[in-house]
């Protein structure tokens, strides 16, 4: 059996939804044991057993249902990649939060360590982890948590992610860059490990007598979360998860920018996921224009005059 046999698989399923809509019922969960349930990983557990390849046990005999264990799984395995071949595994993390929401499995490169395809199951061009169908999907590296080449394929040249640094783009970038931007830090949260990122870590590595590096392990992540631990005055507001702020990242502020876009914002909004200044001054726009909060930030009122359903 070839990576091409998961690909091909995969493909087959092209268009396959749940029945009846919006249940999670379908095939793959019938056949996972678990129907009715949330099902991209089924999805890929049942691709790669139908394909002769099955994964084995992660979350159960017939592979994994829940993207961060999965993600342990492979991590603890040393079965991360950061060069995917059609039929690797990808999780994606679309807030930055380090926490992986979605799966689906490598196709090709469209344009080269930037946007990629992938086969996913449970999603939509509405709703991309819980959207109710099979499709091919464009994607962006800034919203990879990490690229998993599975054991089944035997000898493979995989790496461990503990290390980010200048050229790395992916979500877990954009995760410490949120960890430095909350920590007041002037820092732009886009997934990109660039100069000015690296600026910023030798910054905080000099501040808090770490070796100056530019480089991110684990280490400097331990530093961060420490500093983020510690004691400190903050809003409840930005803290709950329904709000959106200057600063943050993923698909929830992706469908925050084209709400705007449709209240027809000037200018325009590029729809990158990524609340920077535009999107801010944008939001405030919105806000005086509607007799709201002028704060930039997204909250239920914000969303309910946005015509978005929740935050």
């Amino acid at each position: 059996m070839t990576r091409q046999q998961i690909i091909a698989t995969a493909a087959a399923e092209n268009g396959a939804k749940e029945n009846p809509p919006n249940t999670n019922q379908n095939k793959y969960g019938a056949w996972y044991g678990m129907n009715g349930v949330p099902w991209c990983a089924i999805f890929v557990s049942w691709v790669f057993d139908k394909a002769g390849l099955p994964l084995g046990k992660i979350d159960s005999v017939k592979g994994f249902h829940y993207c961060p264990s999965a993600y342990n799984y492979w991590k603890r395995n040393n079965q991360l990649t950061y060069s995917p071949q059609p039929g690797d595994i990808v999780l994606y993390d679309w807030r930055g939060d380090g926490l992986s929401d979605h799966t689906g499995i490598f196709v090709t490169w469209v344009k080269p360590n930037d946007t990629f395809t992938a086969w996913e199951g449970n999603t939509s061009f509405n709703n991309d982890s819980d959207g109710g169908q099979v499709m091919l999907r464009t994607r962006s590296i800034r919203s990879v948590k990490s690229f998993v080449s599975p054991a089944v394929y035997g000898q493979t040249t995989n790496v461990s992610n503990d290390i980010l640094q200048r050229g790395d783009q992916s979500s877990e970038v954009a995760r410490i860059q949120k960890m430095l931007f909350e920590l007041k830090y002037d820092i732009t949260v886009d997934g990109d490990f660039g100069p000015a990122t690296r600026k910023v870590v030798k910054q905080f590595q000099k501040e808090h007598g770490l070796e100056i590096t530019g480089i991110v392990d684990l280490i400097v992540e331990g530093a961060l979360a420490a500093e983020l631990q510690k004691p400190k005055v903050s809003d409840h507001k930005l803290i709950t998860g329904s709000y959106l702020k200057k600063g943050d990242s993923g698909a929830a502020v992706a469908t925050l920018q084209n709400a705007l876009n449709r209240k027809d914002a000037r200018p325009a909004v590029v729809e990158d996921g990524v609340f920077g200044i535009t999107t801010q001054n944008a939001l405030k726009a919105f806000q005086k224009k509607n007799k709201l909060l002028v704060d930039g930030i997204a909250g239920p009122q914000t969303f309910q005059r946005l015509g978005m359903k929740n935050g």
